[in-house]
């Protein structure tokens, strides 16, 4: 691997290039002790360093002596704004100026607790859950909710109970991409469902509806300790605030290519510089979300797109810009359609899924032509009971949720309403399923790494999971804690990666020896989504758009 590939200019922030040793006092840039009066020395505060005029923001964490410290090669001369991440403390004025000079800048960072009202806002979704009252089931039900936006909103708000049916039946038919600037609803109707009363006059108990303040107490993680302070995190904030970038493939010149989930756009940062360029999408389906999911490469290097609710795919010629468009057959095609993920085989055949309609698409862009199949020959959907009946009567369900291509051409993806994974012949349309270890795990998102190796969360059973494709034996490892991880992906280095959506955490994993490393994420409720890795730094590094944020981030472990 080539340890540097572009020179730097003088006052931008370094390449991420370079290998990043243990950080000592000597090759620190900016260094200092955090503290408050309540703690003294605080280990495992997320320290941000935003350089004032650009958009690039660094996180390190403090040690066990409260130090943090920032590489040299990370924060050039400058000025910066400074903040932190300690779930019940704060910045005075939530961030202080540091001036970063050519020598090591010392700068101590005394924090101040915060009230319940800011706290609620720095929780995590995972946070907030653990810490409602009643029932388990109860708690659960409202995880739903932060799928879409902060869950601190709901305790915040006065909504009694029949102002929550309103609002609910309101969200049911927002799109998931849709946020506080693009409230934007589903192309058809979903109403109330039964439980959603009982769901509305929950929610008007944990609420500011009948009282000034909270009746429980808030159950926030302790922060990072040892192993889980040494990283080094890289946030680039996107063009727009109301960006969602919900999937980020690096090529291999090292630019970032991403989808964004609520706008019809592909995206291009360059994490050396910081600068980003979007193209937009032209309409497939007029009348339907715009927002796309899956971004993939072709040999090439060209961006694929699985365009959703469009009913179709797209795909950019890098040299040109030229952008083209492929809708699926008419006869696939129907107001629940989301051609949501997306993979690109050797050969340059493409395969895309329709999870709702339980369809696999397999497309040829030397012809254009796209042909479609049953991703379950013989079982049929009821879209009223999200269920389904096999050919001999036998009741199940079934759904989708990531596709991914081996170097043969065969297009797999992952049973997100079951235990399976599903391959289909690119060639023939022939389809396979092969049950994972555990019952009901929700495979998700899958990736194939090197030699035919699918890697890919399981959801449900809150499992990362491993199917060798030439011996279809699988492996699967718990994760820690809370998290139920999204997706996985392996770095060069052989660790696999993980994030899961309500912790704002990421996980590395040893697959060797079973080692996990968790590495908390500089800011709360960034709704992670798919996770890929980043190659071009010495170790690896993690990918992730953060959804949630309007950021895409990498994380490089220092262990």
């Amino acid at each position: 691997m080539k340890k540097k590939l572009y020179s730097l200019a003088v006052g931008v922030f370094a390449c991420l290039l370079l290998q990043i040793p243990a950080i000592s006092q000597s090759s620190a840039s900016l260094t200092g002790i955090v503290s408050s009066d309540a703690e003294g020395p605080m280990e495992g505060v997320l320290v941000k360093a935003k350089q004032a005029t650009g958009n690039i923001t660094i996180t390190v964490v403090s040690d066990a002596q409260g130090r943090y410290a920032f590489p040299a090669d990370k924060i050039k001369p400058g000025e910066y704004t400074v903040s932190v991440r300690a779930t019940g403390y704060e910045v005075p004025n939530r961030s202080m100026p540091v001036t970063v000079g050519a020598e090591t800048t010392k700068a101590d960072i005394k924090l101040r607790k915060v009230s319940t009202f800011v706290l609620v806002d720095q929780l995590t979704p995972a946070e907030i859950v653990n810490s409602l009252p009643g029932t388990p089931a109860q708690a659960k039900s409202v995880t739903e909710c932060g799928v879409c936006h902060s869950m601190s909103r709901i305790l915040k708000s006065t909504h009694d109970p029949e102002e929550w049916k309103a609002t609910i039946l309101r969200m049911r038919n927002h799109t998931p991409s849709a946020n506080d600037t693009h409230p934007e609803s589903l192309p058809f109707h979903v109403p109330l469902q039964a439980s959603d009363e009982a769901l509305a006059n929950y929610l008007a108990t944990i609420n500011l509806s009948t009282k000034s303040e909270w009746d429980y107490q808030f159950k926030p993680y302790a922060r990072p300790k040892g192993e889980s302070t040494k990283v080094v995190i890289t946030e680039y904030d996107l063009p727009r605030r109301d960006g969602e970038p919900h999937d980020a493939v690096m090529d291999s010149e090292g630019m970032i290519w991403y989808a964004d989930f609520v706008a019809p756009i592909i995206g291009r940062l360059n994490p050396r510089t910081g600068e980003f360029k979007e193209w937009p999408l032209p309409e497939i389906k007029p009348g339907f979300p715009t927002g796309s999911l899956g971004v993939a490469l072709d040999p090439k290097g060209n961006p694929w797109i699985g365009r959703a609710f469009q009913g179709g795919v797209a795909t950019m010629d890098k040299k040109t810009e030229k952008i083209t468009s492929y809708r699926i057959p008419k006869d696939f095609d129907n107001e629940f359609v989301r051609n949501t993920f997306i993979a690109v085989g050797k050969d340059g055949t493409v395969c895309f899924d329709d999870p709702f309609n339980r369809n696999i698409f397999i497309l040829d862009p030397e012809t254009g032509k796209v042909n479609g199949y049953p991703a379950y020959p013989g079982w049929k959907f009821d879209l009223g009971t999200r269920n389904g009946t096999g050919p001999n009567g036998e009741k199940d369900t079934h759904f989708m949720y990531g596709v991914a291509m081996d170097s043969k051409g065969t297009c797999y993806w992952g049973d997100t309403g079951n235990r399976y994974i599903g391959t289909i012949d690119s060639k023939t349309g022939k389809t396979e399923l092969y049950p994972t270890p555990t019952p009901m795990s929700f495979p998700h998102r899958i990736e194939m790494a090197a030699d035919d190796q699918l890697w890919f969360a399981e959801i449900n059973a809150k499992k990362i999971g491993h199917f060798d494709t030439k011996t279809k034996k699988f492996q699967e490892w718990a994760a820690l804690g809370d998290d139920d991880p999204y997706g996985v992906a392996l770095d060069a280095a052989g660790f696999a990666w993980t994030g899961g959506t309500p912790t704002d955490y990421v996980t590395r994993l040893n697959p060797k020896t079973g080692q996990m490393i968790q590495y908390l994420l500089p800011n709360s409720n960034i709704n992670i989504r798919r996770v890929r890795t980043y190659d071009m730094t010495n170790p690896p590094s993690m990918l992730i758009g953060e959804n949630h944020q309007a950021k895409i981030a990498l994380i490089q472990s220092l262990n």
